[in-house]
């Protein structure tokens, strides 16, 4: 963070006092202010870099979950147990995206010789996903008891279509919402400012620390294209929870 202010100042500086052409006291605060936002963005981004890739895998397991369960659904009623299943799961891991946990309960199950329920009942513990580990968990009970497996999960799965269809709902009515931001700060807002510093300008107006032009610049190229990147990154964040 300390380097990337000390290359980021003086590169500020020189933006300001040489391409912008404004006074050195306002460009030397200018370009402490956007060094220290630039540092800030960069440390924020270290830090919830991690978290970020920990909640993709969550809401792409999640995403998935639907199609794992029909799958699980459809091999219970050609007569499997939950071991062929997981088995099963394992096999054609890397289509669902449950490749490592499907292998990991195969192995505690066939090679450490621990029971089915116990080693659900782990797994549902060890899943930060709420619905996952309730699925287990659900599967654990079914082992012990030996029956309902084909009603359960059949049942299962048309509770998780329904909610992936509330999801998706709510995925489009915020990016509903997105695009109207996008089309009020994006196209409106520009066109708005333009108009009138255009007529500040021809009317000589001084008020500000750099000109009309500069501000126009500065809209143009750097403030609207950022937030233009912003809003379609948060588009793309809101179509991956439903897209997988």
């Amino acid at each position: 963070t300390i380097l990337i202010f000390s290359i980021s100042l003086p590169l500020a500086y020189f933006f300001h006092t040489y391409i912008i052409k404004i006074s050195m006291l306002f460009s030397l605060l200018a370009s402490t202010l956007l060094s220290l936002i630039v540092s800030t963005l960069l440390l924020a981004l270290l830090i919830y870099l991690p978290v970020f890739k920990a909640k993709s895998r969550l809401e792409l397991l999640e995403t998935r979950l639907p199609y794992i369960v029909s799958y699980m659904a459809v091999l219970s009623y050609a007569g499997r147990n939950i071991e062929s299943i997981i088995a099963k799961l394992a096999e054609k891991g890397k289509l669902f995206g449950i490749e490592e946990p499907a292998i990991r309960m195969l192995r505690k199950v066939f090679i450490l010789g621990q029971d089915t329920a116990r080693m659900l009942m782990e797994e549902a513990r060890k899943t930060p996903s709420m619905v996952y580990s309730s699925l287990l968990e659900s599967l654990a009970g079914i082992v012990e008891t030996g029956k309902g497996l084909n009603e359960f999960l059949e049942s299962e799965f048309m509770n998780l279509l329904r909610s992936r269809e509330a999801k998706v709902k709510e995925v489009m009515n915020s990016m509903t919402a997105l695009m109207e931001i996008f089309i009020s700060l994006v196209v409106v807002m520009p066109l708005v400012l333009t108009i009138m510093l255009s007529i500040m300008a021809s009317l000589g107006a001084v008020a500000l620390p750099i000109s009309p032009l500069q501000i126009l610049f500065l809209i143009h190229f750097i403030v609207a294209p950022t937030i233009a990147v912003m809003i379609v990154l948060m588009i793309d964040a809101l179509v991956s929870r439903i897209s997988g």
